[in-house]
């Protein structure tokens, strides 16, 4: 089956709907996830309290975010097809695992959530329909109505065209994760982030404890603590750098469309749309 014969029949039945989003944008002053509320011990270390303690420069302030959402403006009920690989969720919004391209979907309401809408669906699984189940909107192909109204060989046929478009994807991405995978500071990376992200921990249980103590132990745990953000701050270069320069070979070391449009399963799945 050809993509245009899809197309047309997108066309003349006029069911296309769910793909009508909205984006919108908000700022807001987000803080980083390891950043808290000025402690007792953090005071003292940044020369806040009244004990008159050396100063740590403090990092500059995080620039304001912005943060992007998806609306979606079809009808509250309908039915749809998954495009590519997409996780679905629980109505409490535990992740349950993923859905592959080619998904026959009915749904009958939207939720907001803090990311995009989601539409609230039962999934067609051969014979019977599990659910209810969250699907992200912009992962899907809305259309109105009822599939079970429609011509089965339509419907059918719409799904084998998302199910090779999701395998598709897939193909692409895997050659993609093949591509990055030879880059030389994946491993420098990896290793200066745990490196940061464990000196964090280890600097809250430091400063819980020195917020525990008194007197000259106090003392001493404030100047433990204080070494620890000293060094915390190297690590901190270290990553960033192992992370620039990985970015820098990221952008140089592309992967070459050509390279995608040679893959012989690139090429085999493209030839059954």
């Amino acid at each position: 089956m050809k993509m245009n014969q899809v197309l047309s029949m997108l066309a003349v039945c006029g069911l296309v709907c769910g793909a009508e989003a909205q984006v919108r944008r908000s700022s807001r002053n987000l803080q980083p996830l390891t950043r808290r509320p000025e402690t007792t011990a953090e005071r003292t270390l940044s020369g806040n309290s009244k004990a008159g303690v050396s100063t740590i420069p403090q990092k500059p302030e995080q620039p304001v975010a912005t943060i992007t959402r998806v609306t979606f403006l079809g009808p509250k009920s309908g039915w749809g097809i998954v495009k590519a690989r997409s996780p679905y969720y629980a109505p409490d919004g535990k992740r349950l695992g993923t859905l592959s391209g080619g998904t026959v979907f009915t749904y009958n309401d939207v939720k907001s959530s803090s990311r995009n809408d989601m539409l609230v669906c039962t999934v067609q699984r051969e014979m019977e329909k599990d659910g209810p189940y969250l699907i992200d909107c912009t992962d899907i192909a809305g259309f109105e109505g009822d599939p079970a109204t429609l011509d089965p060989e339509m419907v059918q046929n719409l799904s084998r065209y998302f199910t090779v478009n999701g395998r598709l994807e897939e193909r692409r991405a895997m050659l993609e994760r093949d591509a990055k995978a030879k880059n030389p500071h994946a491993e420098l990376v990896q290793q200066t982030s745990q490196e940061y992200q464990a000196s964090i921990k280890k600097a809250t249980e430091m400063e819980r404890e020195a917020n525990s103590l008194t007197g000259s132990r106090r003392s001493k745990a404030l100047d433990a603590l204080r070494s620890l953000k000293y060094e915390q701050a190297a690590i901190k270069t270290r990553a960033d750098k192992a992370a620039a320069a990985s970015k820098e070979w990221e952008a140089k070391n592309k992967l070459d469309p050509a390279v995608i449009d040679a893959d012989p399963e690139i090429r085999a799945l493209r030839a059954e749309l």
